[in-house]
């Protein structure tokens, strides 16, 4: 199917156009992500864009719009990044 929007300039309040399954403790295979989409709302650790690690920062379930590197699951589970 084409994509009506092929040529439309993206920014970071664009709809996302990939999503990856995020693997705890390692880095995004895709680098900085847009956001994160949790299944299961918890607390996780996460390195910023900057290289800055953050614990135990609670994610809800559903869309969360921090931009990040990497993930280490605490009590949050099922997370997805948004590209």
């Amino acid at each position: 199917m084409a994509d009506r929007f092929e040529g439309t300039a993206t920014g970071l309040d664009s709809p996302g156009r990939k999503i990856a399954q995020v693997t705890s403790g390692v880095d995004l295979a895709a680098g900085p992500c847009r956001a994160l989409l949790v299944g299961t709302a918890g607390t996780a650790t996460v390195v910023d864009i900057e290289g800055n690690t953050s614990t135990n920062i609670p994610l809800q379930q559903g869309y969360n719009p921090i931009r990040v590197t990497k993930v280490t699951f605490g009590t949050a589970a099922d997370i997805w990044a948004i590209y």
